[in-house]
Formats: C-alpha cells, sequence, structure tokens
C-alpha cells in the first residue's frame, strides 16, 4: 500500500524545493570567480541612457544622442533606470539579469503547475536551471533574460484566460506580448499561436473566443507599436536609427530585425553581413540546426524528449480526446510554443546567434518535464506505455553521449558515465527496481546539461563571449567573425573587439588632449570604426564621446558630409582612427572595411581634411591607441 503524505507536508516540501532551486539558479547566475564581462555596446549604452534623456528615450548609444542601439529600448530602460537610481555598476547589471533569469524559472513553475500539478511544475522548473542557454543569457546584459521572462508572464495569463474565458487575462497575455515586442521586436510575435491555441480551450462559445482574441490582438498591436511610432513621428531631432540605412525604424523592425533575421533581405547597413553571420555564429539552416555543433549542447539535450511527449499528447488528445480541457490548453501552449520556435531557429537564414534558442528552453523544459512525469506514471502503473520510460532514458543518455562526444578534451569521463548510468537505469526499470532506476535515469539524463551550466557559470570572461554568449566548453569566440572578415586582418579586428571593455593608458590619454584643447563641445571626441572604439570611454568615462558609424562603424551616422558639417558648425574638433584601421588608405582596398560605404567616405574625408596630432604630443602610450586628427 502506498504511504499517503500529508497534504501540507506536500505543500512544505514543494515550497522548499522551489526555494532550493530558486538560490541555485540565483547562485549559477550571479557566482563570477573571475569577474564579470558584458557585451560592452549594450553596456555602454546603458550608462549613456543613465546620464541623458534624449538617449534614454530613444535607445540611444552614446550621450550625444548620435545614433541609437539596434534593438528596442525596454530592456535597457529597466538597466538604466536601475544605474540613474543607485549609479552605473556592473554588479548592477549583473544582479538585474539574474533576477529576470530567477523570475522566469517562478514563473515557469508557477504555470506548468497550473498544468500539470507540483511534480511536474517542481521538474519544469529544475530543467529550466539546468538549460545551458539560460545561465549563458542570464550571467549577460542581452535583451533575451527579460524576453523569455515576459513572454512566460504572458503564457502565465493565457493559462489563467484558458480556464474560465476571462478576457482580461487574454487582454493581459496580449499586453505582455507588446512589451516582448518592445524588448526585441518581432522575434515575440512567435508566440502569439501559442497563446491563442490554449485560448481555444475556454469555456466560452467560439464568437466570444474570436472576439476576445480580436480584442488582445488589438492590446498587442497597440503597446507594441507605441514607441516606434513615437521615433517615427517625433517631430524634432532625433537619433540615427542604428544599423539601418536611412534611419527608418520601420526598416530596423522590418529589415533588420525582422526579414533580415529571417532570410537574410536587409537593405539595412549590416545586410551583406547578414547570412554570413548567421551561417557562422549559428550554424546552417536545416531540420538538424538545433542539433548542430554550434546549437546542440545550448537547448537540444532534452528537445527530442519535449518533441515525443508533445507528439504523444497530441495524439491522445485526437484520437482519444484525453484530458481535461486544462491539459489540451497545457500541451497546446507548449506544444505550440515548441514548434513554432524550433521551425523558426531551424530555418532562419540571415543573422542568427546560437543565443537566441533561449526562448525555446521554456517549452522544451515544460514538455520534457510532462513527459517524464507522464512516462513514470504509466511505468508506476503497470501500463504497457511505461516502456516508453527506458527508451526516454536511454534515447536522451545517447544524445548526451553524442554532444559530450564532441569535445572530447573537456571531462573526457563524463560521456563514458553517463552512458553506464543510463543503461544502468533503463535496465532497473525494465526489471522493476522502481526508485534507483528512476534516481539514475534522471542523473543519467541531467549530467550533460548540468556540467555544461556549471562550466559556464564558472567561465573567465571575455568580450567576444559576451557579444555572442553561449554555454559550455569554451569555444573560439573570434572563429565565426574570422570566417566572416578577409585576410589577416580578422585577427587584429577580433582583438579590438575583445579590449572594447577596458580603457587602456593610451585611450584614456586620446581623450584628455581632446578635451583639453577643445573644452565645452557638444562631442568631445568622435571615434570612427563604431561602437567597439568608443565603448572604452561611455563605460569608464563620463564623456561625451560618440561613435562614428553606429555599431559596426557602417552606418551612415553621420555621412562624410554630416561630418564635416559637425566640423564647421563647431559640433566636434577631435576624431581618432583606432589603430586597428592605420592601414586603410582611402580606396577601399582594406579588409576590415568593406570597398564602398559610409565609413570609407569618412575617414577618406579626415584623413585628407584634418590634421594628424603627433603621439609626443598627446602622451607616451597614444600611439598604442590609434591616430587622432585635430580638424579645427
Amino acid at each position: 500500500m502506498p504511504l499517503r503524505v500529508p497534504v501540507q507536508e506536500r505543500i512544505r516540501f514543494e515550497r522548499v524545493a522551489l526555494g532550493a532551486l530558486l538560490l541555485a539558479a540565483a547562485a549559477l547566475y550571479v557566482w563570477s570567480p573571475a569577474g564579470r564581462t558584458f557585451q560592452p555596446y549594450y553596456a555602454a549604452a546603458i550608462r549613456s541612457m543613465a546620464h541623458s534623456a534624449r538617449a534614454f528615450l530613444f535607445a540611444g548609444y552614446d550621450p550625444a544622442g548620435v545614433v541609437t542601439l539596434d534593438k528596442p529600448p525596454l530592456a535597457f530602460w529597466v538597466q538604466a533606470a536601475a544605474a540613474w537610481a543607485v549609479g552605473y555598476h556592473w554588479w548592477l547589471i549583473a544582479a538585474i539579469q539574474a533576477a529576470e533569469g530567477v523570475a522566469a524559472v517562478f514563473v515557469l513553475h508557477r504555470v506548468v503547475r497550473r498544468w500539470a500539478g507540483p511534480a511536474t511544475a517542481l521538474l519544469a522548473a529544475a530543467l529550466l536551471v539546468l538549460c545551458p542557454i539560460t545561465t549563458a543569457i542570464s550571467r549577460d546584459d542581452t535583451p533575451d533574460s527579460l524576453l523569455v521572462l515576459i513572454l512566460l508572464l504572458a503564457a502565465y495569463c493565457a493559462t489563467r484566460a484558458a480556464e474560465d474565458g476571462h478576457a482580461g487575462w487574454l487582454a493581459g497575455a496580449g499586453a505582455l506580448t507588446g512589451l516582448g515586442f518592445l524588448t526585441k521586436m518581432l522575434v515575440a510575435w512567435a508566440v502569439l499561436p501559442a497563446l491563442a491555441a490554449a485560448y481555444l480551450t475556454a469555456p466560452v462559445p467560439r464568437r466570444r473566443k474570436v472576439a476576445r482574441l480580436a480584442l488582445a490582438g488589438v492590446v498587442m498591436l497597440a503597446v507594441s507599436l507605441s514607441w516606434p511610432l513615437l521615433v517615427s513621428l517625433w517631430p524634432g531631432d532625433k537619433p540615427f536609427v542604428g544599423s539601418t540605412g536611412d534611419g527608418s525604424i520601420w526598416q530596423l523592425i522590418l529589415g533588420y530585425n525582422g526579414f533580415g533575421r529571417l532570410v537574410g533581405a536587409d537593405t539595412g547597413s549590416l545586410s551583406a553581413l547578414g547570412g554570413t553571420l548567421g551561417t557562422d555564429f549559428g550554424g546552417s539552416p536545416g531540420p538538424l540546426r538545433l542539433f548542430d555543433t554550434e546549437l546542440g549542447g545550448q537547448i537540444a539535450w532534452l528537445l527530442p524528449l519535449a518533441l515525443v511527449s508533445v507528439a504523444v499528447a497530441a495524439w491522445q488528445g485526437v484520437r482519444r480526446r484525453a484530458g481535461t480541457a486544462r491539459r489540451r490548453a497545457g500541451w497546446l501552449l507548449w506544444g505550440c510554443w515548441l514548434i513554432v520556435y524550433g521551425l523558426v531557429f531551424s530555418f532562419t537564414g540571415g543573422i542568427f546567434h546560437g543565443y537566441y534558442t533561449s526562448l525555446l528552453a521554456p517549452a522544451v523544459a515544460a514538455a520534457a518535464a510532462a513527459g517524464l512525469v507522464t512516462c513514470a506514471a504509466w511505468y508506476r502503473a503497470g501500463a504497457k506505455a511505461g516502456v516508453l520510460l527506458p527508451v526516454a532514458i536511454a534515447g536522451t543518455t545517447a544524445l548526451s553521449f553524442l554532444f559530450l562526444s564532441r569535445t572530447p578534451g573537456w571531462l573526457p569521463w563524463l560521456r563514458y558515465a553517463v552512458v553506464v548510468l543510463g543503461l544502468a537505469a533503463a535496465l532497473g526499470v525494465l526489471t522493476r527496481r522502481r526508485y534507483p532506476a528512476l534516481i539514475a535515469g534522471l542523473v543519467a539524463i541531467l549530467a550533460g546539461p548540468a556540467a555544461y551550466v556549471l562550466d559556464t557559470a564558472a567561465a573567465e570572461p571575455d568580450v567576444l563571449a559576451a557579444a555572442d554568449p553561449s554555454a559550455g566548453p569554451a569555444r573560439d569566440a573570434a572563429a565565426g567573425l574570422g570566417a566572416t572578415l578577409k585576410g589577416g586582418d580578422a585577427a587584429a579586428y577580433a582583438a579590438f573587439m575583445d579590449s572594447a571593455a577596458t580603457l587602456t593608458a593610451g585611450q584614456d590619454e586620446m581623450l584628455r588632449y581632446a578635451s583639453a584643447k577643445a573644452p565645452g563641445l557638444p562631442i568631445a571626441l568622435a571615434v570612427e570604426g563604431g561602437s567597439y572604439g568608443a565603448d572604452p570611454y561611455l563605460i569608464h568615462r563620463n564623456a561625451t564621446v560618440v561613435p562614428l558609424g553606429g555599431y559596426l562603424g557602417l552606418d551612415p551616422a553621420p555621412t562624410a558630409g554630416q561630418l564635416a558639417a559637425w566640423v564647421h558648425g563647431g559640433r566636434a574638433r577631435f576624431v581618432l582612427l583606432p589603430a586597428v584601421f592605420l592601414h586603410f588608405k582611402g580606396s577601399g582596398g582594406g579588409s576590415v572595411v568593406p570597398g564602398s560605404s559610409p565609413i570609407v567616405e569618412r575617414i577618406a574625408w579626415f584623413t585628407r581634411q584634418c590634421r594628424p596630432v603627433p603621439a609626443a604630443a598627446i602622451g607616451p602610450d597614444s600611439a598604442s591607441a590609434g591616430v587622432l586628427f585635430d580638424c579645427g
């Protein structure tokens, strides 16, 4: 006779277990034994937005308001508001990102608990904590951690709406999806089929469902378009919208962050790099992309288990009409979430980074947890379907062995231990040794991703890795960049990017000289080549330093003519050409920059029209930072 545990004891255990999971997540996300490095592009913008109302409103990168970020503002508003209140500190950015990650674990638990009960909810929360890419984004400063949290809140609202058909909860899901758009634009809308599918099970007439879904859609559009319309209709001067060709917010939405991501069809300043970057950083598009060497270890450990769980649930729901409306709503929510984002990330042909797959993590965790708990229940009940439990353990263990074999020099014993433990668990299940087999099977399934998570939390800081966060054994973050750039300049440019979080003595001398010679100018120093040259100044000094050309220097912000107008109008005087660009002669023959682009025209203009300042006049270390041009 099974032991019956009192309700209060079960509730107490659940609370303690959830608290332990949240504490473990917090420790993983804030643990930083060797310091922390963030994506300097975003870190610099956060400081600018904390000190400039203009930069805050428009998601401006620099305090002078020359160019915006290539993302919408919501995630950076949160960070900048905190920096304004308590001061700009990197530990503050780390704390905000960690809090968002921990909150996402909690919200997933609450959503899954309403759908499938406390046991499945605790397992789903644990699987999200042990998802490698979730740890990676929660330790970085990208907007993805906030986006995951917002979409999980939308899922919670949709789940509540599906229970009783309440229009308010559904409108809340629409508003939150709109906030997701203001966090990372169109990718947030991919969750809409999942939210709508869950609501289709609500106990209200069909016409009322359609009307309420339409109302939620209107709310979603109103929230989504509020900031783009403000930027588009702003009557006065405003920053150039970064990573576009014409400064249009709509080109950023539909081009660089829209079709440019999906198929590489972008007319913006980075369009030439789109397809190449997508392949270099995210692998080649195709049905097995999520399992390749770039993405498999980030997200796919439990992906087959999640997909099979959804397929079995769909078969039961369609053929047998099994389960309550609440159960069907949950499977529709997570199944559609899993399939839609899985297809999008598998076949995206433009700019694609592996950390985008963090949006898959909640659905993988929820579906895989429900599948494991269901298989265990069938097994304990002696049902024929209980045979799926050893199959799930063996299949997931085999996949772990494959992923761990891709880094043979890293913990070489682990893959063999996983296989032995998984086989022992599968055999134990078949021989009805229940609890030891179940525990061994769970350890075998989770050992690989758990090792990736711990490795990520203990990783040394690195700017290139922060710009493209990934989990697990370190890989050469410059490899993708090297494949994109030409010739021997790839290594030099990678080193230039990797130093963007550190202000060198030579760079500090450049800024001090320019500020002393031209005090009070709106732009103390203009740095050619984009944000990676300006990042150190904005992160470490409260000065009006601006990048020429936006993120990578390819934006027409400013054009050569506008730069000349800045000089003649007394807005700027000094332009710094970083050392990585010194070989460039203005003909387009350099390999770091394209042969015909705004950066070519700007460099050609100020190298002809402005006077290089001798390094001896600036400081002993200034030559290492590049050449300073005096256009006064």
